[in-house]
């Protein structure tokens, strides 16, 4: 008889002790997914990186080491925003060119020179322009844009040589 009452008493502690705790994970959780969402803005209004991506052994170079390629258009070209939060108003973005900087000792620089370079230039000012349709008006920035531009660019062509990109009269409005 003890041992059906001890088995009785422990089957209803563990119920007890399964629903506080549902009811603590319910009630922690959306303080903890609140401040989650605050540590990733502050960290991203202070452009901090919480983890090392960047850190890339082809990137030992230097100024001296870095080939530029400028691309400049007939024409400014003007790029679409997409459409923000703030605001109903479409906005866009300007830009005369680009100019795209190679680093002569990366391994794969023979397959990325200047003829590469003019070659796949449309190419290049699709990806640009496709970035920066990505971004609204709040959110757009040149930092962003390069940053994102040139992260595609390796991606596209396989290659980690290209360190550097710049876009000639970049403006938003």
């Amino acid at each position: 008889m003890k041992k059906n009452i001890f088995s009785v008493i422990i089957t209803a502690l563990t119920i007890v002790n399964v629903v506080l705790t549902a009811i603590l994970f319910f009630v922690m959780m959306p303080t903890f997914n609140k401040t989650n969402k605050l540590i990733t803005q502050v960290a991203s209004i202070l452009d901090l990186e919480l983890d090392d991506e960047d850190a890339d052994p082809e990137d030992d170079y230097t100024v001296s080491d870095i080939e530029y390629t400028d691309v400049a258009f007939e024409a400014q070209q003007t790029v679409n925003l997409g459409a923000g939060a703030s605001d109903k108003k479409d906005h866009y973005a300007l830009f005369d060119g680009f100019t795209v900087g190679v680093n002569k000792k990366s391994d794969d620089y023979d397959d990325f020179k200047t003829e590469t370079i003019t070659s796949y230039q449309s190419t290049i000012t699709d990806i640009i322009r496709s970035v920066m349709q990505s971004k609204t008006n709040d959110t757009i920035s040149e930092d962003v844009i390069k940053k994102e531009a040139l992260e595609q660019i390796r991606e596209k062509f396989g290659t980690k040589c290209v360190v550097e990109l710049t876009l000639k009269n970049f403006m938003h409005q």
